[in-house]
């Protein structure tokens, strides 16, 4: 994945994107000036930051990581299904 840290920073922006839009998302990057940001890595990440959102809650379990954890899941949830419909 090229723009790794680019994209972290960007994952809640490409979130919300992906969920009103179904236009490939673009950004201004070190390598490219219209770098693409598919769905496939907005789902890699969300996956990541499940898994540490996940970690968190198991140890600090708590309302706050819950929530946290829950709307994450759901995004990946409406994001897996947007990709479904996407052409190939």
């Amino acid at each position: 994945m090229r723009a790794e840290i680019a994209k972290r920073n960007l994952l809640n922006i490409a979130i919300k994107h992906y969920l009103e839009n179904s236009e490939i998302m673009r950004f201004m990057s070190l390598q490219d000036d219209n770098e693409p940001y598919p769905i496939e890595d907005v789902i890699i990440l969300l996956s990541e930051r499940i898994a540490r959102l996940e970690r968190e809650f198991n140890q600090y379990p708590n309302e706050s990581n819950k929530q946290g954890l829950t709307m994450a899941t759901n995004q990946l949830k409406k994001l897996a299904i947007i990709q479904r419909k996407q052409p190939k």
